[in-house]
């Protein structure tokens, strides 16, 4: 069993997902949420998600005593032989723990591992793997000293160099997730409550190199962490806490080491940086937009998931029922007591409380007469298949539809393949008329334009990657494969919809969704070989040779929908920025694990 400790404090509902993703985990698991006297509803939305779970406990402690004493105080419940500190603005996929599991299990030593930590960007984030920050190097930092010469003056900053293909033994690790074995813990103590917020994750990783024990950094296990989320929404605080806390850490560990004239210039360095921050807050405060940036604002007018469907009344329609975002929509608002009226050619293929399927053409026929009212749909078809309902839609009383359209729109519209661009300038009519109709009529409209979709093996990009794999056990690629991808899970734009339905901000507007991590087109079919057990056996063929033969797969039935420019577009870069989304109703895109 893996004992998983949370210390909250406002998280927000960003705590119920990360305690999800937790509780979704492929080994048995316990969690403790340890509230550090939070002001916000992070403990309602939790307690009315997952409250009711066996494996979850939430200890209330009655005032904030900081991160490193609330963990402290919850540890003698964790039962697990390995534990974990994690932050409640972090998302987990579903095999993170196993995978950590395995690799303490193979060192046993291991003390301490920390994982591959993303910003919502899918960049990596500073401070997941890197050096103690040491009198000195601090020193060099703050001069810029590694700018003349990175070998004479080498600071801590690691996230710029080259990711290791393997774990591999670093000096310290984020304290946003620590994987830490328990007798290894035992041998080493506690943390240090001395510290408040910040520095702690630093002084226990040098008590544990101290100990002999090891820290570990495992590249190939990807967390998503939306650092600064969960904060006491006081950034002054938070600066003060941080560099109080390094001032604590560099006098337990350093003063006698060095030089009193350096010690008390890195202090003096500290306190003005603490200055420089303040001037810099101050300045962007006077800043209107200062905070869209890539992260989770906890602003009261956007809705996470839960609270966007708390209040929500009347039925709503989703067609294209039988799709992979419909896969997850349906049970989360079947889940939230909503009735909902499935559209779908197919024949029911869930069963959800509250959930009426009819089976029907929408190209070809109208809304059933079963369906009295709605004030909702959600159009998950095509979206060319959306306009021709707008008007009877309106009649049955909706006012908001939310639709998926694609950001194919911007790269293959001038497409040599005529029946691609066919289909592109198709959807682009499409979104016209729908904000011609919607305007009509009063209804406020959204519009998602995602990447490429994976999520539950209905798609034609990474699914076919997915079959070729298994059957031939090789896959060929045109050149290196070097194009960026933003592959975004279909449980996401599930999650999007939800955002964004009771959202004013994402009244009558387009926005693209990406997901939260940009890699090559190659790493993608590599994600697809481990994720079968394989080593990856990639082809790499001239272009040229490459099209002749998905000229020659598309002459069957299976692979009709193969061209020869997606050979070409295996080497192009098609990244899309959501920022906006994530500004206006809180998306949250996780990294890509197949």
């Amino acid at each position: 069993m893996v004992s998983v400790i949370i210390v909250n404090f406002n998280g927000g509902a960003l705590l119920t997902e990360c305690v999800r993703s937790v509780l979704s985990s492929g080994v048995p698991v316990e969690v403790i949420v340890a509230d550090n006297k939070s002001t916000d509803d992070s403990l309602l939305f939790l307690n009315r998600s997952v409250g009711a779970d066996a494996w979850l406990q939430i200890v209330e402690i009655g005032r904030n005593l900081g991160f490193a004493a609330a963990n402290n105080i919850v540890l003698p419940r964790m039962r697990g032989e390995y534990l974990l500190f994690l932050n409640p603005d972090c998302i987990v996929q579903p095999d993170t723990l196993q995978r950590m599991l395995e690799i303490m299990q193979s060192n046993p030593e291991v003390g301490m591992a920390g994982c591959l930590l993303r910003n919502l960007d899918g960049t990596e984030q500073p401070g997941c793997r890197r050096s103690i920050p040491t009198p000195w190097r601090a020193f060099v930092l703050a001069f810029w000293l590694s700018r003349l010469s990175s070998r004479m003056f080498s600071d801590f900053i690691a996230h710029t160099q080259p990711l290791s293909s393997a774990p591999v033994e670093v000096e310290a690790i984020s304290g946003a997730f620590m994987f830490v074995r328990r007798s290894a813990l035992e041998q080493v103590g506690t943390m240090d409550e001395g510290y408040f917020l910040h520095c702690e994750d630093l002084d226990w990783c040098m008590r544990f190199h101290q100990a002999g024990q090891k820290v570990l950094f495992v590249p190939n296990v990807e967390v998503t962490h939306a650092k600064g989320v969960c904060s006491d929404n006081s950034q002054i605080k938070v600066e003060w806490y941080k560099h109080k806390g390094m001032v604590r850490f560099y006098r337990k560990f350093f003063r006698h080491k060095y030089p009193s004239i350096l010690m008390y210039l890195v202090f003096l360095a500290v306190w003005v940086r603490f200055l420089a921050k303040l001037l810099v807050m101050a300045m962007q405060s006077r800043k209107r937009h200062h905070i869209a940036r890539y992260c989770i604002i906890q602003r009261r007018d956007i809705p996470m998931p839960d609270e966007a469907l708390s209040s929500w009344t009347g039925p709503i329609i989703v067609t294209g029922a039988a799709s992979q975002i419909a896969h997850f929509l349906l049970p989360r608002l079947s889940a939230a007591g909503i009735a909902v009226h499935g559209l779908s050619r197919s024949p029911s293929r869930q069963t959800c409380p509250g959930l009426t399927w009819h089976t029907v053409d929408i190209s070809k026929d109208a809304l059933p007469q079963e369906i009295r009212a709605a004030g909702t749909l959600i159009h998950l078809a095509p979206l060319w298949t959306l306009t021709p309902l707008v008007d009877e839609a309106a009649r049955r009383g909706v006012k908001r539809i939310i639709a998926f359209s694609s950001t194919g729109r911007f790269n293959k519209c001038d497409s040599p393949v005529a029946s691609e661009r066919k289909r592109i300038q198709k959807l682009i009519q499409a979104e016209s008329d729908l904000a011609i109709q919607c305007e009509r009529h009063g209804i406020d409209w959204t519009l998602f334009r995602p990447t490429m979709i994976y999520g539950c093996g209905k798609d034609r990009n990474i699914s076919f990657i997915d079959r070729i794999v298994k059957r031939f056990g090789v896959f060929v690629i045109a050149g290196e494969g070097e194009g960026l991808r933003q592959p975004v899970h279909a449980e996401d734009l599930a999650l999007a919809c939800i955002g964004a339905l009771q959202c004013p901000a994402a009244y009558n507007r387009a926005y693209n969704l990406s997901g939260g991590e940009t890699i090559k087109f190659r790493e993608v079919v590599e994600h697809v070989f481990t994720r079968q057990g394989k080593k990856p056996r990639i082809i790499r063929l001239p272009m040229r040779l490459v099209q002749a033969l998905i000229r020659l797969a598309s002459l069957f039935p299976p692979y009709r929908y193969l061209n020869t420019q997606m050979v070409l577009r295996m080497n192009m870069d098609m990244c899309f920025d959501h920022a906006e989304a994530t500004r206006d109703f809180g998306f949250l895109p996780r990294g890509f694990r197949y």
